[in-house]
């Protein structure tokens, strides 16, 4: 299976519209795409303009599929009146000879992760604004994959069910691209995330496999048990993103 992700930013106070349309006609239509399992739209706690689309699918060749077929262009064109033009400018002389500033056209952005899921275990139904989302991005030396994943499945996942709190966990492998996990996890709420990050929990399981992580995140770490500062960890080798899920569905 895979998990695709599509990352784009909403208009000034256009969210909620963004919102609506994604669930009354995004959804019904990838419900209807072969392939697509599960589809939720996600909106960044921390930056609430940011969205994203998350689907799981079967396989790689449906994805191709849907995006040959002009699905994904028509699901996009439902979105784009709602997201911002553009995140850059540039500048090029007019006819008239005068400088002039053009928006460049900001398309949303796609990644796709390979996943090993079970799809009876998927879940089923997720209700707007009371679970949320947590993505742990963690990249893992060469060599050490094996043991990363075998470590996250055996323990990691095994602790994280034993939390009431957390209802669903996978990891999604982006090793062929950029050496790159994705630890997501779906929570009841935020205050259940907030607890398990500076309970404890969260670095005692993160201590579990960081001898697999990359050596400038061993060097970060290293760093930080010398330093008062609780800010040394800044390396893009571990990074967390949180996100409210607006709606999401299971597929039948």
């Amino acid at each position: 299976m895979l998990v695709r992700i599509v990352e784009a930013a909403a208009r000034e106070n256009r969210g909620p519209a963004l919102e609506s349309v994604y669930q009354d006609l995004v959804m019904p239509e990838l419900e209807k795409t072969p392939g697509c399992l599960f589809a939720g739209l996600l909106q960044s706690i921390n930056t609430p303009g940011n969205y994203a689309s998350l689907t799981i699918w079967e396989s790689e060749k449906q994805i191709l599929d849907y995006t040959e077929s002009g699905m994904y262009e028509k699901n996009l064109d439902h979105v784009r009146p709602y997201l911002e033009d553009s995140a850059e400018w540039k500048i090029q002389l007019s006819k008239k000879d005068t400088i002039e500033y053009v928006p460049i056209k900001q398309e949303p952005i796609v990644k796709s992760y390979p996943v090993e899921l079970n799809e009876a275990n998927l879940p089923d139904a997720v209700e707007g604004n009371l679970r949320y989302l947590r993505v742990l991005s963690l990249k893992v030396m060469t060599g050490k994959e094996n043991e990363f994943k075998k470590i996250y499945k055996n323990e990691i996942q095994e602790a994280l069910k034993k939390i009431p709190s957390c209802r669903y966990s996978f990891l999604a492998d982006n090793t062929l691209r950029d050496k790159e996990y994705l630890s997501i996890t779906i929570w009841d709420d935020l205050e259940a995330v907030t607890l398990y990050e500076e309970g404890g929990a969260f670095k005692t399981l993160l201590n579990k496999v960081k001898h697999t992580l990359s050596e400038l995140y061993q060097w970060k770490m290293a760093l930080e048990n010398t330093s008062k500062s609780k800010y040394s960890v800044t390396s893009k080798d571990i990074d967390i993103s949180k996100f409210t899920l607006v709606t999401g569905r299971k597929f039948k």
